[in-house]
């Protein structure tokens, strides 16, 4: 069921639909980044608002390199590029728990273009 959720949660931010990105959450999610912590929908929404808007907005050119699943854990390692902003390397850890997110970590590499 991971894989499920995984390949929902890929499909939803293809589209850039943060709502249908929401409900692979629960307000016990957590979401880590680099020097942040989020925690509950909330703040998970405004994450990916900022993200689907901002940094990687429809359009923009999103490449998926690998993507692992071993029972309830998830790996993904991606690079993408938009008009404002570069990420040559990013990847995501995932925890799943009753098919839903509840630890999501992203390590990446943010280059804003001049």
């Amino acid at each position: 069921m991971s894989e499920i959720t995984l390949d929902h949660h890929l499909y939803s931010f293809g589209e850039r639909d943060v709502d249908a990105l929401l409900e692979d959450y629960t307000e016990d999610s957590t979401i880590i980044i680099p020097n942040t912590i989020m925690k509950g929908l909330d703040e998970i929404k405004d994450f990916f608002t900022n993200l689907t808007t901002e940094i990687l907005p429809p359009g923009c050119d999103f490449e998926l390199l690998e993507k692992v699943v071993d029972g309830n854990i998830g790996y993904l390692v991606w690079h993408a590029e938009s008009e404002d902003y570069k990420i040559p390397f990013a990847s995501d850890t995932f925890v799943f728990e009753d098919e839903k997110i509840l630890v999501q970590t992203v390590a990446f590499i943010l280059h804003k273009k001049q």
